[in-house]
């Protein structure tokens, strides 16, 4: 058996270590593809449990991107743990505690090993673009703080990807109040001031 490489996490090169929570803005489905897919293959070529939250649908295509960015991972393509937006919504309604219930439950189960394995968790928040107004974006903002806590208290390289044609300034900004570290063409901005919420439930 081939032993597989275990690089560190990172976006763009810009490294993303356990515990950390970065958010990624970019533009169009192809600058997502390019910033996601290293992401997910090297941790899948180095054995580390991957969970990607998609918008909806795209299972297969994002497996059908990793092959073909990055043919060594193909193999382990399949590996690739995927959930829909029904982890953020119920009956059609964002609900931020059950999504933050269940990330644990998965959580729990991946880290239970001795030693654990490395996680690597990606959520395409695509899904919430034809949601955003003011109450969703409090709504929202209040999640993505929480997950910044639920991060840093467990073992998992975590991001969040929010696409601009997708999301204005009404909601990006107060989002990227909300984390640690933001990445936008290719650039890193550090938030030390960023506020983590109140612990998850």
């Amino acid at each position: 058996m081939v032993e597989r490489q275990r690089p560190p996490a990172a976006v763009s090169g810009v490294a993303v270590d356990p515990g950390e929570h970065v958010c990624v803005l970019y533009r169009g489905r192809a600058e997502r593809d390019r910033l996601l897919a290293p992401f997910l293959a090297d941790g899948l070529l180095a054995g580390d449990a991957c969970l990607l939250l998609e918008a909806e649908g795209e299972g297969r295509t994002i497996r059908d991107v990793l092959a073909r960015q990055d043919p060594a991972a193909r193999p382990y393509a399949d590996d690739l743990r995927i959930r829909g937006p029904e982890l953020y919504l119920r009956d059609g309604v964002f609900d931020a505690d059950r999504a933050l219930a269940l990330l644990s439950a998965w959580s729990d189960t991946v880290l239970a090993p001795d030693p654990p394995p490395l996680v690597r968790l990606a959520a395409d928040m695509s899904w919430a673009g034809p949601l955003v107004a003011p109450d969703f974006v409090d709504d929202l903002v209040g999640y993505e703080a929480a997950a910044t806590r639920w991060l840093a208290a467990r073992p998992v390289a975590g991001m969040c990807l929010y696409d601009l044609e997708l999301f204005g300034s009404e909601a990006v900004v107060p989002l990227v109040r909300v984390h640690p570290k933001v990445l936008l063409g290719g650039m890193v901005m550090e938030n030390p001031c960023a506020c983590g919420g109140g612990e998850p439930g």
